[in-house]
């Protein structure tokens, strides 16, 4: 595959990238680490089902992050030596990280989040010493950054030094052999390979034929109708075409199925269905919180009843919990 990237205009700043990583992460978390922090992985019993900690990092979240730029993950482990250690994973998903100044700033945030989570373990556990946090950085599309970040804060004979460990993902790109070989042992390889893509044909127009391929691929790997489900939905998440390019993809996609004994087809089915549930859901949630918060609070005005009806089922959840005991409007949409 060439290295060089594609060099037409840019089109994807509507693209999601942040949804189908949290995903993906909550889908494939060992095979993520496996992938791209291999030896941390070896560290972990895989037995014992990570924990994870979204709202405990959304408890510790320093204030002022807005914005959909990032992902983090937060998981409690057991490691093979009995211990527990905290992982968190941060995503950027739109910053390229570039100047000594932007790479300082990333270093600092994954330096305050690492405290803050250190902190709110040690009170919640009654520790004497902070607990092992392992923290790794992810870039999806930052380049020459090097395998490791240092936040340095040192004046007069006193300081921090904090050494994390950082993925490029773009550093992937060379190795699109081995990501192809990996595959069908770890659908994570694909997520990786439909982010490249994604990177690689920014202008929407030009992403027919690699989205196409990529998923005409997803029949070599042996995967269950589960996983291929999944894997599928997530391509389709992150190479978002055109709008009127999706008629030709999905002609395209038929065509295939029937040369492959209709197994695409059934994963358009299903991700139909699926889709048909999820949205189907979020809509009684949205109805159910727009008329507790009526009971409560009075009238919606129509931006308040705009937010809830486009909200995602997560946030509709969460609102939903906040309104238990909201004094204001305003404490139900409280992060």
């Amino acid at each position: 595959m060439p290295v060089a990237r594609n060099a037409s205009p840019p089109d994807a700043s509507n693209d999601d990238h942040d949804s189908p990583w949290k995903d993906a992460l909550d889908l494939y978390f060992p095979q993520a680490l496996a992938l791209l922090v291999p030896a941390l992985h070896t560290e972990i019993d895989w037995t014992i089902v990570p924990d994870f900690l979204d709202k405990e990092l959304q408890a510790i979240a320093p204030p002022g992050k807005q914005g959909r730029r990032f992902v983090d993950k937060l998981a409690r482990v057991r490691l093979c030596d009995g211990a527990d250690a905290w992982l968190l994973i941060h995503v950027e998903v739109e910053r390229r990280l570039r100047g000594r100044q932007a790479l300082r700033l990333f270093a600092w945030r994954m330096h305050e989040y690492r405290y803050r989570i250190q902190a709110r373990i040690m009170r919640q556990r009654g520790l004497v010493l902070p607990p092992p946090v392992y923290s790794l950085g992810i870039l999806l599309d930052s380049s020459n950054v090097g395998d490791h970040l240092v936040h340095t804060d040192e004046h007069r004979g006193q300081g921090v030094r904090f050494t994390f460990p950082v993925v490029e993902l773009e550093a992937w790109r060379e190795r699109w052999g081995e990501l192809e070989s990996l595959a069908s042992g770890n659908p994570f390889a694909v997520v990786v390979m439909a982010q490249l893509q994604a990177n690689r044909y920014r202008d929407k127009r030009t992403r027919l034929g690699p989205k196409f391929e990529l998923v005409r691929a997803l029949r070599r790997y042996g995967y269950t109708p589960e996983t291929a489900s999944q894997v599928y939905r997530l391509i389709e998440w992150m190479i978002a075409l055109p709008k009127d390019l999706e008629p030709d993809y999905q002609r395209a996609i038929t065509a295939l199925s029937e040369e492959s004994r209709m197994t695409y087809v059934t994963l358009i089915e299903r991700e139909g269905i699926k889709r048909g549930r999820i949205e189907g859901r979020a809509e009684g949630q949205a109805d159910l919180l727009l008329n507790m918060i009526r009971r409560r609070f009075g009238a919606v005005d129509a931006e308040t009843m705009q937010r809830i009806r486009t909200a995602r089922s997560q946030d509709l959840e969460t609102w939903s919990l906040n309104f238990v005991d909201a004094a204001t409007l305003d404490d139900v949409f409280r992060d």
